[in-house]
């Protein structure tokens, strides 16, 4: 098939192509890094009208931590509901399938286990609404669209990613990523203290970013259906077991210092994977301290370069 990822040179989009193309697909990707500001309807409308696309993937998103959605709210909201509405509306007419990734932000913030049942059955966590209402905004549009044209959906929920050339900087990083480097430049920069944000107590569901990919690509193939799919490993972990195994993999024998005035989100963000264990044969390979493992390494390989560039 001929599909275009959009935002296909970021951190899930990158090794999304790569898990397509290895699947034998041709693969278009389209960010502003390539030249297509997709927030503006004409230039992403020109590059689907070239590449012709038979399946459509939304990997592209303006994306922070808690910290930046409450410092950026306007440019996370207004980015990605432009983003998403310029898609589906230049794919219509000309391509079969969108295929919409979500953020397990998308459920109610007040439930502890995320069924796709119960999709719609309140309101957001306010910490996230920024950037979780317009990836749900999608699911009414291409609906909608669908009434009206050939345009088929689906829509992928997805647990906090990690991995690779994830934002490690204080203020975009979500909490594994922003952990990873505090306590390797801790390590590194002989500091005995890490601050972290909150009490510790918020349950999260970690996945690596190229078992995402390779998920995300077996459902593009297999499959159709509008109803919400999760993908994940049904289950999650503390931000303090989550900063403990960090510690081990890093070798940092320093203290951890909670600062409960910061705010945690959500108490429990956890997938239920049943729906996936019958449409998919594809699961998660990566546990959770091979990915840590992995990240670190990288994290650690990319300050080294980072220094030497600007000679510390």
């Amino acid at each position: 098939m001929r599909i275009v990822v959009a935002g296909g040179t970021g951190f899930l989009g990158q090794p999304l192509s790569e898990a397509l193309r290895r699947r034998g697909h041709e693969v278009s990707v389209c960010s502003r890094r390539t030249g297509v500001d997709i927030r503006d309807f004409e230039q992403i409308d020109r590059f689907l009208r070239d590449t012709k696309p038979d399946v459509v993937v939304n990997a592209a998103a303006h994306v922070g931590g808690i910290a930046y959605n409450a410092q950026r709210p306007v440019a996370i909201y207004e980015d990605n509901l432009l983003i998403g509405f310029n898609l589906v509306r230049a794919a219509a007419g000309r391509t079969g399938k969108f295929v919409n990734i979500m953020p397990n932000c998308t459920y109610p913030g007040v439930a502890e286990v995320y069924s796709e049942p119960g999709w719609w059955d309140g309101p957001m966590d306010e910490t996230v609404l920024t950037y979780g209402m317009p990836r749900k905004a999608l699911w009414v549009q291409t609906w909608a669209y669908a009434q009206e044209s050939r345009l088929s959906s689906i829509h992928l929920v997805l647990p906090n990613l990690y991995g690779p050339r994830d934002h490690f900087d204080p203020i975009r990083s979500h909490a594994l990523g922003a952990l990873i480097r505090k306590i390797v430049d801790a390590h590194l920069d002989g500091y005995a203290v890490v601050t972290i944000w909150g009490t510790g107590r918020p349950v999260r569901e970690w996945m690596f970013v190229e078992d995402a990919a390779e998920g995300i690509a077996e459902a593009v193939e297999v499959y159709n259906s509008i109803d919400i799919l999760n993908l994940g490993w049904g289950r999650g972990w503390t931000i303090s077991e989550i900063a403990e195994r960090i510690r081990s993999a890093v070798g940092w024998r320093g203290e951890f210092v909670y600062d409960t005035s910061r705010p945690d989100g959500a108490p429990q963000k956890v997938l239920d994977v049943s729906r996936m264990h019958a449409a998919l044969k594809w699961r998660p390979r990566v546990n959770l301290d091979e990915g840590i493992r992995r990240t670190v390494a990288w994290y650690r390989n990319w300050r080294e370069r980072e220094m030497q560039q600007h000679g510390r």
